[in-house]
């Protein structure tokens, strides 16, 4: 249907259920490991390609539609555990915040989020925080090698070869990062206006405690 509205230039019709489809593959990704239909993902990385290259100003849909795209990479990165990566992406992409600078601004920018994000809101908090316990611990078992002058991501095919631009040699340095941006994510998650599930809030807490611990 996307297709066909794209085809009659109906773009606006055509970026929603672009929207609605991305969404749906984001949360089947998190929760199951399906990736996106090859087709989906292609043709709608098709179709903001060539948004961008026709329209000088975006409105919420289109806005959605590339945030979504984005949220997608960040989950297939995070997925394939390319956790390196992944970070970089997610502190890129602007929807959490990472310093206190940064929180009124993320707290506004929820309330012109579509419906669509929201749906994949509390997973990319879970995933984050996630990727940040393994980072974490990632560090703290790297740390007891002291012959290691540089740290590696460890159990990961894409980075075992190749030295983390992330993980610096400072690793006292990179802990204390991870601590103090975990403790911002916190701060955020408490004022949210997004409900929570209790099972979320329980995982939430199981990295908040792992990254607080790690040493």
């Amino acid at each position: 249907a996307a297709i066909l509205y794209d085809r009659a230039k109906k773009t606006r019709q055509a970026c929603s259920i672009y929207n609605r489809l991305l969404s749906e593959a984001i949360r089947a990704l998190i929760t199951s490991n399906t990736l996106a239909e090859g087709n989906i993902l292609s043709s709608a990385r098709s179709f903001a390609s060539r948004l961008s290259s026709t329209q000088n100003e975006f409105d919420r849909t289109t806005n959605t539609l590339y945030t979504l795209l984005d949220i997608y990479v960040y989950v297939e990165f995070f997925k394939s555990q390319q956790f390196e990566r992944a970070y970089e992406i997610i502190q890129k992409l602007s929807l959490l915040p990472f310093a206190h600078t940064q929180i009124d601004q993320c707290l506004e920018s929820i309330n012109y989020y579509s419906t669509e994000i929201l749906d994949c809101y509390p997973d990319i908090i879970l995933i984050t925080l996630t990727l940040m316990s393994i980072l974490a611990s990632v560090e703290y078992k790297s740390s007891a090698n002291s012959s290691n002058q540089h740290l590696l991501l460890a159990a990961t095919s894409s980075f075992d070869q190749r030295t983390s631009h992330i993980l610096s040699t400072n690793k006292k340095g990179l802990l204390d990062e991870l601590k103090r941006q975990a403790d911002v994510l916190f701060r955020f998650i408490g004022l949210l206006p997004i409900k929570l599930h209790n099972h979320v809030h329980v995982q939430l807490m199981e990295c908040f405690s792992r990254i607080k611990n790690a040493c």
